[in-house]
């Protein structure tokens, strides 16, 4: 992908060229309301993989104030301070941009709601490619991932911090130690009553627990919810549902935006962290791109 967007930022130098739906010639202007999608800058690191893309949706003639719509230009100035309504005192994102970082077949995407999603990024990024660089390119799709070795992701995610479990069924099995004690429990409570239980651990790694408690989940035994979170901001609701990503603190700029560039330091640094071999050589994507260490999840409904 990070050659195609290469070879896409070449053929396309303009931002209407990047945009969707193609700005048509002037005079003539897109309709308000239009809900649009553009491609505004690329950037790639000096002497390093990787291509970073700044993505911005918005719907045409809502915010002319946060951006200058001339599509002759090869990129866009944008205001990314939040509008404040004056009839509410709320403030408002109308215009919305996010970034995607491209790597062999891995990308790493900014989650910001509002702009579209990744099913929005990927309708888009291949109708640009086929008109500017390849019209026979397959459609692109997104796909989560797992790491397909849960206790290492856990590992390199901090290790447990908390599990939240509740359970309705009891159970006299004695190999299953969760839902055992909250058995416990519900006897007390009697049989109608539905348990919760938080455990929570100040320090340490902890991975143990909380496989034990996910496969005791997965074994369907009784336990009615198990919630794994760990100490970098992720939560696992089940063995399947560990999708990889990373929750990282942003500073906020003084006049209320986040800091862009911050933002893109943060993408670069996770891209070399998921490449970086651990001491028995596991990782999730390895040097060309490819997800090794990572599995796509089961798109059944529940994934």
């Amino acid at each position: 992908m990070d050659d195609l967007l290469r070879r896409l930022m070449a053929a396309a130098p303009r931002v209407g060229q990047r945009h969707l739906p193609p700005p048509p010639p002037a005079p003539n202007r897109l309709a308000a309301g239009t809900a649009c999608f553009y491609i505004n800058r690329a950037k790639r690191r000096n002497g390093r993989d990787g291509h970073l893309i700044e993505c911005v949706s918005y719907v045409n003639g809502m915010a002319p104030e946060q951006t200058i719509p001339d599509f002759t230009a090869n990129s866009l100035p944008i205001s990314a301070v939040p509008i404040v309504d004056p009839a509410t005192g709320q403030t408002r994102q109308v215009i919305h941009s996010y970034r995607a970082l491209f790597f062999g077949q891995c990308a790493i995407i900014e989650q910001e709601k509002g702009g579209g999603g990744a099913a929005t990024l990927a309708l888009s990024l291949t109708a640009m490619l086929r008109a500017h660089v390849d019209p026979d390119l397959p459609g692109i799709e997104f796909m989560d991932v797992i790491g397909a070795d849960l206790r290492k992701s856990i590992q390199a995610a901090g290790g447990v911090k908390r599990i939240s479990a509740s359970l309705a069924t009891a159970t006299t099995n004695r190999r299953r130690p969760l839902a055992f004690r909250l058995s416990r429990l519900k006897q007390w409570a009697g049989n109608r009553a539905v348990v919760h239980a938080e455990i929570d651990f100040p320090d340490g790694d902890n991975t143990s627990k909380g496989i034990q408690a996910l496969d005791e989940y997965a074994a369907d035994n009784g336990l009615d919810s198990v919630t794994v979170y760990l100490r970098d901001g992720q939560k696992i609701t089940g063995l399947r549902k560990f999708v990889e990503k990373r929750r990282m603190d942003i500073q906020i700029n003084p006049s209320g935006s986040y800091n862009m560039s911050d933002i893109e330091d943060t993408m670069w640094n996770y891209l070399d962290e998921v490449r970086v071999p651990d001491d028995d050589g596991w990782r999730i994507i390895d040097n060309a791109g490819r997800p090794v260490g990572a599995q796509l999840i089961d798109n059944d409904g529940d994934g």
